[in-house]
């Protein structure tokens, strides 16, 4: 059996594979879920980035383990799989993307940033809950999604955002992965959508592709089954 290593997406802590983790506990896995910095019970890190979190956290897991990375914790995978691929055994990329952040893309996060800090997370977390879901989601995911999201603080978002605009391209690192890989995506992704999957699953050697039907970008909150189940199969 595996250990896996779930990361968690932005804005959220790692309560947020709750609905995942029993059928990977209940395959005969063990499940590790760390927080972010800032997020659920870690305290924060001002300044933090994605590659020292991904050496602080190689130093934490044991080798050949399957990490499980969605959106902000994609970036972190791909840091994790190419700084220290020994760690890695089995990787999922879901709901993310490979290249780094655009010019206007760094001044919006800035901005977006500052914001948070200035005037905290309400208008923010009302335009972004709907944003990151599909076009009919549960109640209970949207109210899930906001629960957790309302629960982390506006400073450790902002610090979270600034890592991600400064997070690294790893476009022309995906042809030398060599870990087992699969991607996953939902249907109606807006935040990185399929088309980016596709692109990413074509560049890594022999990775496969997974297509979430009906879900947006949170597809292991959206659809918490399905998901799992794609990471057994993978593993399998």
């Amino acid at each position: 059996m595996a250990t896996i290593v779930l990361l968690h997406p932005f804005p959220v802590d790692a309560s947020f594979f709750d609905d995942v983790v029993p059928t990977l506990e209940a395959a005969g896995h063990e499940v590790l879920r760390p927080d972010l910095p800032g997020f659920g019970a870690r305290v924060r890190v001002p300044g933090w980035t994605i590659n020292e979190e991904a050496d602080r956290l190689a130093a934490q897991i044991p080798a050949g383990c399957a990490v499980v990375g969605l959106s902000l914790g994609g970036y972190l995978a791909l840091s994790l799989v190419t700084r220290h691929p020994d760690r890695v055994g089995a990787l999922v990329l879901a709901d993310t993307r490979a290249e780094g952040e655009t010019l206007d893309g760094v001044t919006s996060r800035c901005e977006t940033a500052a914001t948070l800090r200035s005037h905290g997370s309400a208008a923010f977390l009302k335009a972004f809950v709907p944003r990151a879901l599909g076009p009919s989601p549960r109640a209970s995911v949207i109210r899930t999604l906001d629960a957790i999201a309302q629960r982390q603080g506006a400073e450790a978002m902002a610090d979270a955002i600034l890592a991600i605009a400064e997070r690294d391209d790893y476009t022309s690192a995906l042809a030398a992965i060599g870990t087992p890989t699969l991607v996953i995506v939902g249907e109606h992704d807006v935040v990185t959508p399929p088309a980016i999957a596709v692109a990413m699953a074509v560049a890594i050697p022999g990775a496969s592709l997974a297509i979430v039907g009906g879900a947006g970008h949170m597809t292991a909150l959206e659809e918490p089954t399905e998901f799992a189940e794609l990471v057994l199969l993978h593993l399998a």
